[in-house]
Parts: C-alpha cells; structure tokens; sequence
C-alpha cells in the first residue's frame, strides 16, 4: 500500500475532500433527499469487504441529545467489561475525537492508516460522480471507524448520525438496533418542511436488519410517524412513558440524580456525572439500549458507568470557583434545559456569555437566558468559517437593553464575567461547538481521552 497521506491533516483534507470538490454544485436550501447520496457509502463498505456485517453496531439519531445518548450506551457497554467503538461528530479540537474506542481516541497513526486502505476506493467510487455528487464526510468518517474497530476487536460500536437518518450517510452500516431522541423542528427544509416530515426523516434510521428501536418520549404526532415505520420494517420498538421511565430527578453541582424504572428492572438513586434534568432523560434511554444489547445490565455498573462519565460541552462544569458551565446551544429549545438547570442551582448570580453565528437561533438563547442572568455578554468564535456580525447587537440591543455586554475575543468575555461575579455566582457559557472548542482549549482541558 502507498502512502498516499502523512498524517492527520491530510487524513482530514481527504475525508472533506468529495464535498469539497461538490459544494459549488449542490444546489442549496433543497432537502437532503435531492442533495445526499448516502448510497456511495455503503458502496464504500462493500468494496472494503463489508466490515459492518462482521461486527455489531447501534445507530442513534434525535434534534437532541444524541451524541450524550452515544456516549452513555458506549460507556454502559464499557462498564460490563466490554469494548464499546463510539463514532460521533462534530468534534471540538481533534477530528481524532470523532472516533473513539472505551473513551479514547483513535490515533494519528492509525486515523493516517485506514484513511490510506480506504483512499483507492474512495478515487474509485469519485470517477462515477456528477459535479453535484459527493461522497459524505460523515460516510467516509464512519467507513474508517469500521476498518478500524474491526481490527481493534470491538464488541459493540455506536454510531452517531449526523442532522437526519434517512438520507444519512451512518444509515447504511449494518446495524442491530437503532435510537432515536426526541426531535424537534430543526433544519428545515433539509430534513422536511413540518415535524411529521422530519419525524419521517429521523425515522428513517429503523430499518428490518435491527433486533429492537429505542424512542424517548414524542410529540404525537412525531411518535406515530416512529411506531409505523417500526411496524412496517417489523422492528420491535421501545417507547419511553411504556417500556422505560425515569423520575424523581434532581440536580446539584455533584451531578444529577434519578431512579429508572425499566420492564425489567428498578434502578434507584442513580448518579449521573453529567448535569440536567434532560441527561436523565437520556441516560433512561441509554438504559433500556443497553439491557436489550446485551440480554441485562448489573446495577452497580449502571452506577459505575454514570459516576465517572464526561461528555465535554454538554452542560459541562468547566470551572468550579466561580461555578462554570459550558453547552453547545444554538437555539431556544436548547436553551431552555440550560435555564432549567441554571435556575435549579439557585445560584442567584447569574452571567451569561453567548457565542453563537448569525444563522442559529441567538436572540432565542438570549430571550430564554434574560430573566435568570445579570449581565448577557455577547461574543465569537475564532473559527473563521462562522459569520459573526454587529447585527448581532442591533437586534439583541433592543431586547437585553442595559443588560448586554459585547466582547470579541472569548477571553476577554470570561475575563469580564469572572470580574462581574462573585465567588458564589454562576457564569453560564453558551454558544456553537466552535465556541465550545475554544473555552476548552482556554481552560487547556483534554478532549480526547474521556
């Protein structure tokens, strides 16, 4: 085999390298259907010898949620001795970060490895493509995920669909069971015009190779569009409210705590490291994945999975004194888990710092976070593929009034809240997981070992 990459950053260039070569051509505001190929994916895996069907894999998808659902199975698989491959995306400072093995991430050298075996096809399958065709980024990410996890020996892998199923490049591995977070209006009209759309889009990752699907609690509406392509791909399905459930959640600084109440099982006063009422949600559903895989779960695993678990920039607390929290938002929905948690510390100084592009939601995250901070301070990220713009502070301006504080540099934006706040205050960070990446790296906290 030639070389033809050298190390991560062509690795990298490689995997974006099929769209990049597409994005002039593919025509914009049009719904995945008429713009996605997820087939040449799955044209990748036959060609590599189908490393899917030799091993067994979970796909999740959701508006929300779905990445800290990936990580709360993949560790919960970790905690009974198992080796749990975990591919997930965006990442925030490594694209190693992207696909991982018990928490630690893949290495340069063997990201560089599989991107190399899997090069040849990919030039093989990019002959075929019209100027608007590409292969997904997500695709080729996931088909090297495979290659790899193959080798590796893993037991089970979990993968992360990216915005939709349907038309998702991670739809086409093999897979044995499927879960899906609640969902939303979002992306429209990528994934659909209307929530039933969407709902049939996201739906889309059921399919009949799967032993079981998992749904957190839906809107009707959305949770009919689920239970008939459940029906119709003859797929056992698992609804929370029905078959799973938790409740008495509460929320500290030390984590959030619950009982889950499963067919199987109760599960009393859990500890879950991650913060939110939403994470016990999540974790719920992580649950009953996780008893259906592998025929039963042990309680003290649960326990032990839970207690040690991190998943950076999800209501993460960055910083303890003062209190620092730190979640990629971008919209009002989003943004009302980061004030339900907020106001449930009871801290009764709150500063919050937005950084969030002019194309997502950010007078909904500003609306939503008004009456439970003092001071709202608007700033960027350093990626310069984000439009940050002053029309960011006209429109907000008039809505936060003396409230708001502008600072362009993200340090400076922590520099001025730690100054504002006392000792026994909260500084609440939101914004997009660009943003993410930079307080994490201001911090110099790890994010790829977990």
């Amino acid at each position: 085999m030639v070389a033809i990459f050298k190390n991560a950053k062509e690795a990298e260039d490689f995997v974006y390298s099929s769209y990049m070569n597409a994005i002039d051509n593919i025509p914009k505001d049009m719904p995945d259907m008429m713009t996605r190929s997820p087939h040449l994916t799955r044209a990748l895996l036959d060609k590599t010898e189908e490393p899917d069907k030799k091993q067994r894999n979970i796909l999740v998808t959701g508006s929300k949620g779905k990445g800290s659902v990936s990580r709360m199975i993949s560790k919960l698989i970790e905690a009974h001795g198992l080796k749990a491959g975990l591919c997930t995306s965006p990442h925030l400072v490594s694209f190693l970060e992207r696909i991982r093995i018990n928490g630690n991430a893949i290495s340069e050298g063997d990201f560089v490895k599989y991107a190399n075996i899997l090069e040849p096809y990919a030039a093989e399958v990019q002959k075929q493509l019209t100027e608007a065709q590409y292969i997904g980024p997500a695709g080729i990410t996931a088909v090297i995920a495979m290659l790899y996890y193959l080798d590796q020996k893993t037991d089970y892998n979990v993968f992360e669909c990216g915005k939709g199923a349907r038309y998702d490049d991670v739809t086409r591995i093999y897979s044995e069971a499927s879960v899906i977070n609640t969902i939303f209006p979002e992306h429209i009209p990528q994934l659909g015009y209307n929530l039933p759309e969407i709902a049939f889009n996201k739906a889309g990752i059921i399919n009949s190779t799967q032993r079981f699907a998992v749904s957190a609690v839906q809107q009707k509406e959305v949770r009919d569009v689920i239970c008939r392509e459940a029906c119709d791909k003859g797929v056992r399905l698992f609804t929370f409210g029905q078959d799973f459930l938790c409740e008495k959640i509460c929320v500290d600084r030390n984590g959030t705590y619950f009982d889950i109440i499963t067919r199987n099982s109760k599960y009393r006063n859990i500890r879950l490291n991650l913060m939110g009422r939403h994470q016990a949600y999540n974790a719920a559903i992580a649950v009953c994945t996780a008893e259906n895989l592998l025929g039963g779960v042990k309680e003290e695993n649960i326990r032990q999975a839970f207690d040690g678990i991190t998943w950076p920039g999800r209501l993460e607390v960055i910083n303890r004194s003062p209190l620092t929290i730190l979640d990629g938002c971008i919209n009002r929905e989003c943004a009302i888990y980061v004030r339900e948690f907020v106001s449930e510390m009871g801290n009764k100084d709150v500063i919050s710092i937005v950084g969030i592009p002019d194309d997502k939601d950010y007078e909904g995250v500003a609306c939503e976070m008004y009456d439970i901070s003092r001071r709202i301070i608007f700033t960027t990220s350093k990626n310069k593929h984000l439009k940050f713009t002053t029309a960011q502070m006209d429109k907000a301006k008039p809505m936060l009034g003396e409230k708001l504080i502008y600072e362009a540099e993200i340090e400076d934006a922590i520099e001025t809240a730690y100054n504002l706040i006392g000792d026994d205050g909260l500084v609440c960070i939101i914004g997009t997981q660009s943003l993410v990446r930079d307080v994490k790296e201001y911090f110099k906290q790890d994010t790829l070992n977990l």
